[in-house]
């Protein structure tokens, strides 16, 4: 108490000054309209400044539950989309939307870990067994194909990506629906490769190439790449096409995992006819 009662005698004439400058300037600027609105307007901007800096700082910590409900509702656009839906009858229309059935869904994920200059390459994402995902799961991105999953554990999955030299991603031409195999042989993350190409196929420079469904991964449709390149050999009877690819494989962090909900249909009776044979 006693260095409070100092520190107060020490400074009296200063707090003095200063309850008497608040005072005066508070009677100037409330004698005159102009004077209180110039006041008004110069506590407002330095109160706007700061305010505007302390949401430059916050802003970026909620960046990160923005992306995530943003991805939660492309998913949701994407199965809507006609491809993530099984048509049951043809050429009928209804009120009510029973003629089709619910084919893919999708889980947004993230890309935690990557491999980029390998001949076989990987995503981690941080998504896994818990939010359903599942070893076969094709994977893709908004720009197209990502790849496939191949393990998971509880909450992280490995995804083997379309760079991988035993990748491959069933195709077509979308122009005039002639089936490929993509492949990727190591050379240039950009291209892929497609054989055995017949030469009397039409196709042109830039023609596109997505997927053809149908392989219990992808649904159709699904953006690959643009045909960049004819490859022929001399006495060959097929060419092969150098694709450049949709995604670049190198910054690729929001992807979607594909849940098949016909696959173990589809699996099973596609098995019982090998067996047959």
């Amino acid at each position: 108490m006693q260095k409070l009662i100092q520190f107060l005698k020490k400074f009296r004439d200063f707090f003095i000054f200063f309850v008497l400058q608040v005072f005066v300037l508070s009677l100037f600027f409330n004698s005159k309209a102009y004077h209180r609105s110039k006041m008004i307007n110069t506590s407002s901007g330095i109160v706007g400044w700061f305010v505007e800096k302390k949401h430059n700082i916050t802003k970026h910590f909620s960046l990160e539950e923005a992306n995530e409900m943003l991805m939660a509702q492309n998913a949701e656009l994407l199965a809507q989309q006609p491809q993530s839906f099984y048509q049951l009858q043809g050429d009928v229309f209804s009120v009510n939307d029973t003629l089709r059935k619910q084919h893919y869904t999708y889980i947004p994920s993230t890309v935690i870990n990557s491999t980029s200059n390998d001949s076989r390459n990987f995503y981690t994402l941080n998504k896994g067994r818990a939010q359903g995902i599942k070893p076969g799961m094709g994977v893709i991105a908004d720009q197209g194909v990502i790849g496939s999953v191949i393990d998971v554990s509880d909450h992280y999955s490995i995804v083997m990506s379309a760079l991988s030299d035993d990748s491959k991603i069933n195709v077509k031409h979308i122009a005039n629906n002639e089936y490929w195999i993509l492949s990727w042989e190591a050379f240039d993350p950009e291209y892929g490769q497609i054989h055995n190409v017949k030469r009397d196929v039409t196709f042109e420079i830039g023609d596109q190439v997505v997927t053809r469904g149908g392989d219990l991964r992808f649904p159709e449709g699904v953006p690959v790449g643009t045909i960049a390149e004819v490859v022929s050999e001399d006495g060959s009877q097929t060419i092969s096409l150098k694709i450049k690819l949709a995604v670049n494989y190198n910054g690729v962090y929001h992807v979607y995992v594909i849940n098949n909900l016909m696959k173990d249909e589809q699996a099973v009776l596609e098995q019982n006819a090998l067996e047959r044979e």
